[in-house]
């Protein structure tokens, strides 16, 4: 191993329930704890998001919510996860933009203090990045050829990174919807793109984030109004939760379409006048 230790190192992978860590939950926690001695520990833990898993996000990890069963909440063992990753670097491919400020969401909903100041971090994704540059002219570079001309419009610059793409990755579809699902793929299960809110298996509107995780929106809204009218009055959420949210408010909770019919079909009686 190059990299000389002080102290032990962890390197962190986590699946979870979504993309934004503010609102995600760990369904699988890995590390790969290195002593300063060359000495290695591997653990891998299953954990109970206590929310149902995005369809989507099986897809991705392939970890369903049958998998996890009778599997341990992160409350269950933070403390242990704390002394563990105590007096430890840490490390990962990604960490600093999800794995990291996942740990630390996960660890404030429970009465663990693990704040990770005094923490050095290794993102081996941000030195790929810094070693390989993501920019527009090293992808210019790559799928055009050469510098950007001075006098090239950056509209007509994209256009010709896109095309040299599609060039180079030939598996990828042709079909402008199809590439724009592909490059943000849309869980069905979701209500709105942040996820905040899903679908379940019987057509109910579930709360998939917050201190209501995992129950039913029409239920909350019966138990607990002044919280979704704060929600619905909250423009840092999307307009489709506080829509949702402020129909199901006036009692009109939404109804989920099938997956053959169109908004326009659901709207249009079957026997017009």
């Amino acid at each position: 191993m190059r990299l000389k230790l002080k102290r032990p190192i962890v390197f962190i992978d986590v699946q979870s329930t979504g993309l934004d860590p503010k609102t995600a939950r760990i369904v699988r926690l890995s590390t790969l704890k290195i002593e300063p001695d060359g000495a290695r520990s591997h653990r891998q833990e299953l954990i109970d998001p206590e929310s149902p898993i995005p369809s989507g996000a099986s897809a991705v990890h392939g970890i369903t919510n049958e998998d996890l069963v009778g599997r341990p909440p992160f409350r269950s063992f933070a403390s242990a996860l704390k002394n563990y990753l105590a007096d430890a670097d840490l490390a990962g491919f990604g960490i600093e933009r999800f794995a990291l400020p996942l740990l630390r969401a996960e660890f404030a909903r429970t009465d663990v203090d693990a704040a990770f100041d005094d923490t050095s971090v290794i993102d081996a994704m941000s030195l790929f990045h810094r070693r390989e540059p993501r920019d527009f002219a090293a992808a210019y570079r790559r799928f055009v050829g050469g510098v950007i001309p001075d006098d090239l419009d950056g509209a007509e610059a994209s256009y010709r990174v896109l095309e040299g793409q599609l060039d180079q990755y030939q598996e990828l579809s042709d079909d402008v919807v199809a590439l724009a699902d592909f490059i943000n793929p849309r869980d069905p299960y979701a209500l709105d793109p942040e996820a905040r809110l899903v679908w379940s298996e019987d057509g109910d509107v579930v709360i998939n984030f917050g201190r209501h995780r995992g129950e039913l929106l029409a239920r909350v809204a019966e138990e607990t109004p002044d919280y979704l009218a704060w929600i619905a009055s909250n423009s840092e959420f999307s307009e489709s939760v506080r829509s949702a949210v402020s129909s199901t408010l006036r009692g009109e909770p939404p109804a989920r379409l099938e997956e053959h019919e169109s908004p326009e079909s659901a709207e249009t009686p079957d026997n017009p006048e």
